[in-house]
């Protein structure tokens, strides 16, 4: 028998007793203003000037004197500070400031050291991430004028470009210069860095947006200096050579090279953590590592450590509002409700009077009602996930030691005999509640089986068996199993021709149902000759005794003869459907006389897609009797059932949860979870985070011998950098450095809650300022297509074109060289307002228009507008243009917006440079494959194609750097396939796929490359390296300033030259 752990016992706490001084204190995450004890600190990003240097520590930003050694904090409580820069004359630095609960807006901020003043000088909440630095310091240029890099007036979010910073942020004077992350002057010729921000979460990167360095000549073009087959990031400049960091030789150095690119040198010998956050003075070069600061000199070649000493440490306690962090909930007997928030368990009844934690240290994931007064819980360790139960009347917990593996779902029979666990090893087994042995019930080859359900008399397990019927199929489609307790035996309750789901037993444990993707009937697309299956689910029942009537037909019982017993045998054969209309249905649960259906209405996918908006569902109910539906409860995105199937647990759509009786669902009551807040350690949960990261990447890396080698060493030697971490955003540092490790694409994080800093806002009309003078001018106002939603600036509402009106005010308040328009319109985002122009010849306006929070899409749009327009011009009207940004739900809307037009040209450019990846290349290359070989004639009108939608003539793709992912896959299959030639530049070079899983216990988000892409001829050599165009076409940052676009210009040429060769073969109308 395992052996038993106690976890002793644990009182009931009257919340009307509850410490009104910590109540106080009820926020979900401040650190910075609760100090205790001093102890090492993780410092980054350092910057020197003379004796001076500063760095990142605890979010804030301090200084050190070198000569006396005094360190002192300067700027904090702004959000999370990850960079700073000196001017260069000394007197200010520029500091990069992260807002929002996951970081995900940044803009810049002035301190002036002489007297103490800090200002916000842009507005452009900037898109943020752990793995990008967008809108950040990109350097200063002679006259020391601070020159930024964002991405904030482009139309990708990877397009981050230079502007020069006057007037302390009232005026940005573009450098039209490309995307660049990095400027550097020498000898009076800019030096641009291009992608040479980190790769933490990327050692050994060797793909096409790897760092490169250009550098300007004489005749005022550039050329690319440093172009290595690895990474070149944090590029400085002293003396006449270029410093940087990359890993050629297999491991982090710093390396440099003289102002050609040539005379490579390599200064360190580094074997424990790379260096970053590279800086100078034009002396002497500063940097990080393993969360210490070190300086380099390069003309003695000397390295030393600064020692900074212990600087200071927030309390050890997080005080979080338990409803934010709720990842699981279950329904007990009688008023009261098991939930889990960050980690912990609770017990509580839903008024939240009384609430009871469960003795169990960091982590549980899941809790179930266990029988009378007992919960079932698996918590994890780095080890494996492991179950527990807890008899919350009399306090006592134990826990088992077998190691159930990773568990993705939990259930426990009605009687508290055993559990039913599904785990990513992809078996479910039980698990005895008396003795913890684990019993293995069957194991797929396919997925996890996380779709089950248990009879209330504990003898059947029901589950969705997930199956191909070949190694290389496709579609993986599910199967239901039965397993029967008392024989131990399986049977198959549904044929292997389907997706069959959501098993459930009615009450009498006599009947399953299920439901199922049999009901095909197509639905027309709108817009393309195409048809979808969006209606396909019906409820099926299957009696368990032969001989019995189907429960839904409510055939008279002197008609059918006695049931007999049980016999599961060639049960799929007794399946039959419920009289229900199709629908999206994702649950059934049977009552007596009624059966509920969850039910999810036919929707767009964008917003869950880029937004992660959960489905909003609603509860159905089926009268046996009348054959009715009524709806019982809308906007639901989760439910539960009790065990004695009277009362429904369901969260909403606005996060809580809520509870009712089936009998009187008006009766509704909220769970209140939020009475108690939840306090735990900030170490404790650090370690546990990291523990846990470290375990997703070791069990979900998609090489299982390479994860099994280096997964130990791994983790040691970033755990020893987690007693440095403070802040949550310390802890970031060190698990994207861990993640990095791995050498392999998609190893991200994503969310979290780092601050409770309200995100940045920005204001936008969709146009660009230039100051002249001391007012602004519109320089341009974009717009797409003007008759389409969400596609012009709000000004063109009005008929005009505001291009060259100078703007006098925004709600009477004067904006130009006294007040900042961009800090006006952030504080009116989302609200009207009236602005005043004044253009030519004393013509004045008064409009009042829509300040847009974001006006990244109708910039995107004005973009591909343009581009199209142009293509056509200089084609003379034989070639169309398509730009595809991503391949999720945007590149699909685009793709087919404008694929029904251009695809009729004699030859189609297909662009997806910028490419942000996705799942549907397959799609549209599918499209792009079909070509015409026929027309129907009608009698009026013009010739229509067959196929519909086909591709006329000839086609040729753009690709470069920043197509990625999917857009990898595409770039490499439409090179494969021959639908053309592939021009550009090599893509980004990474095709190992994510589904993440798990988030931490304050909702961060870790992938873990799992699904390594094989081609046939390139094998798994796409991944860190992309895909070779045909042909290269270089887009220089002198291409950026002339306004040209060579790889368009290519593009059209070479499908002009091709097309001379091209006959195309048309009907004639007989006579």
């Amino acid at each position: 028998m395992p052996s038993l752990m106690s976890f002793g016992s644990c009182q009931w706490i009257d919340q009307g007793r509850f410490s009104r001084s910590l109540y106080r204190n009820f926020k979900t995450f401040k650190l910075h203003e609760m100090h205790g004890l001093c102890m090492p600190n993780l410092l980054l990003n350092p910057d020197i000037h003379g004796d001076r240097i500063i760095f990142v520590c605890c979010d804030d930003l301090w200084e050190h004197d070198l000569k006396s050694g005094s360190t002192r904090k300067i700027v904090s409580n702004l959000g999370v500070i990850n960079n700073a820069r000196f001017f260069p004359d000394g007197r200010k630095i520029a500091i990069r400031v992260m807002r929002g609960s996951s970081l995900n807006t940044a803009d810049l901020y002035f301190y002036n050291g002489e007297n103490g003043e800090i200002k916000r000088i842009t507005y452009f909440s900037g898109k943020s991430t752990g793995r990008r630095m967008f809108t950040d310091v990109a350097g200063f240029d002679p006259d020391g004028n601070l020159i930024i890099s964002t991405d904030a007036m482009q139309p990708f979010s990877s397009m981050t470009c230079l502007y020069r910073v006057e007037n302390d942020g009232i005026n940005f004077v573009p450098l039209n210069l490309g995307p660049a992350t990095h400027i550097l002057f020498a000898d009076g010729r800019r030096v641009i860095g291009r992608n040479t921000f980190e790769l933490p979460h990327w050692k050994g990167y060797r793909g096409g947006t790897r760092g490169k360095i250009w550098i300007e000549v004489n005749s005022g073009a550039f050329k690319k200096i440093v172009d290595m087959s690895t990474h070149v990031s944090s590029p400085v400049i002293v003396g006449h050579r270029i410093y940087f960091i990359t890993d050629i030789d297999g491991f982090g150095q710093i390396y440099s090279t003289d102002l050609d690119g040539k005379d490579l040198r390599k200064h360190t010998s580094f074997t424990d953590y790379y260096p970053r956050h590279l800086n100078t003075d034009g002396r002497r070069i500063l940097f990080s590592k393993g969360g210490s600061i070190y300086i380099f000199n390069p003309d003695t070649e000397k390295i030393e450590k600064i020692e900074i000493g212990d600087l200071e440490s927030p309390e050890d306690r997080i005080i979080s509002i338990p409803s934010k962090f709720a990842e699981d909930f279950s329904p007990l007997d009688g008023d009261l409700i098991a939930f889990v928030s960050r980690g912990q368990a609770f017990i509580q009844d839903v008024s939240g009077t009384y609430v009871l934690k469960v003795p169990e240290p960091l982590r549980i994931r899941y809790v179930r009602r266990g029988g009378d007064t007992k919960v079932a819980f698996i918590h994890g360790t780095r080890e494996g996930d492991f179950l527990g139960i807890y008899d919350y009347r009399t306090g006592k917990a134990e826990k088992f030691e077998e190691n159930l593996g990773n568990v993705f779902a939990m259930g426990v029979d009605r009687n508290g005999k055993f559990a039913v666990v599904a785990n990513d090893r992809f078996e479910i087994m039980t698990v005895d509640l008396e003795t913890g042995k684990p019993t293995v019930i069957e194991r797929s080859r396919e997925a996890m089986i996380t779709d089950f359900t248990i009879s209330d008399n504990s003898r059947f397990i029901a589950y969705g068996f997930p199956l191909k019927h070949g190694e290389t199929d496709g579609y993986v489609m599910q199967a239901i199993h039965v397993y029967d307790m008392e024989g131990r035996k399986i049977f198959a309750a549904t044929t292997e021709n389907s997706h069959d789901y959501a098993p459930a037993f009615d009450a009498d444990s006599k009947n399953l149902y299920y439901l199922s993707y049999r009901s095909l009937d197509p639905s027309p697309d709108r817009v393309v000759l195409n048809f979808s299956f969006e209606v396909v689910s019906k409820p099926f029942v299957i009696p368990l005794i032969p001989g019995s009537p189907n429960p839904t037909k409510l055939v008279p019982r002197s008609m059918t003869s006695e049931a007999g017993e049980y016999d599961l045998n060639d049960m799929y054969k007794r399946s039959s459907p419920i009289n229900v209309d199709p629908g999206d249905y994702r649950m059934i649960i049977p009552l007596e006389s009624s059966i509920l259906i969850y039910s999810v209405p036919v929707h767009g996918e964008f917003a869950a897609y880029y937004q992660g908006a959960p489905e909003k569902g609603v509860l159905l109910k089926y009268d046996v009797k009348t054959r009715k539906v009524t709806e019982v409860k809308n906007n639901l995105t989760d439910l539960r059932l009790s065990a004695d199937r009277k009362t429904v647990m369901v969260r909403k759509d606005d996060g809580k949860i809520y509870t009712f009786p089936l009998e009187k669902p008006e009766d509704e009551r909220t769970v209140e979870t939020d009475k108690r807040p939840l306090v735990s350690s900030i170490h404790e949960e650090f370690l546990q985070m990291y523990d846990e990261a470290w375990k997703l990447a070791r069990d979900n890396y998609w090489n299982e011998a390479v994860a099994k080698e280096i997964s130990e060493r791994i983790y040691e030697k970033y755990r020893n950098l987690v007693p440095l971490c403070k802040t949550r955003y310390d802890l970031s540092n060190v698990i994207v450095e861990m993640q990095g490790e791995y050498r392999t694409s998609h190893s991200y994080e994503m969310g979290g809650t780092f601050t409770d800093k309200d995100p940045f806002r920005s204001g936008r009309i969709a146009c660009d300022f230039k100051l002249d003078g001391d007012h602004y001018v519109v320089a341009k106002a974009y717009a797409g297509d003007y008759s389409n939603e969400g596609e012009k600036s709000p000004i063109f509402e009005y008929g005009i074109d505001p291009t060259g009106y100078l703007i006098e005010d925004i709600d009477g308040e004067t904006v130009g060289a006294g007040s900042n328009i961009y800090r006006v319109l952030s504080e009116k985002a989302g609200t009207s307002a009236r602005i005043r122009l004044s253009g030519k010849g004393g013509d004045k306006r008064d409009l009042m228009i829509d300040i847009l929070d974001d006006d990244r899409f109708i910039r995107y749009r004005s973009w591909v507008e343009a581009n199209r327009r142009y293509v056509h011009e200089r084609s003379k009207g034989t070639i169309g243009y398509i730009h595809i940004p991503d391949m999720g739900m945007m590149g699909l809307n685009e793709f087919y917006r404008l694929f029904i037009n251009e695809s009729s040209y004699q030859g189609l450019i297909v662009d997806v440079r910028f490419n942000g990846g996705g799942f549907v290349s397959q799609l549209i290359i599918e499209k792009l494959m079909n070509k015409r070989i026929g027309y129907d004639n009608p009698r009026r009108g013009t010739l229509s194609p067959y196929p519909t939608n086909s591709v006329r003539g000839k086609i040729i793709a753009i690709t470069n750097e920043y197509a990625g992912s999917d857009g990898d896959i595409f770039s490499f299959s439409f090179k494969k396939l021959g639908l053309g030639k592939l021009i550009g530049t090599r893509t980004w070079g990474g095709v190992v796929g994510i589904t993440p899983k798990r988030r931490l216990i304050d909702g961060t988000v870790l992938t873990q490359p799992e699904f390594a892409f094989w081609f046939r001829d390139a094998g798994f050599g796409v991944e860190n390296y992309g895909v070779d165009p045909d042909v290269e076409i270089e887009y220089a940052p002198h291409d950026y300033l002339s306004g040209k676009d060579p790889q368009i210009d290519y593009a059209i040429d070479a499908l002009i030259e091709e097309l001379r060769n091209w006959n195309e073969e048309l009907p004639q109308r007989p006579s």
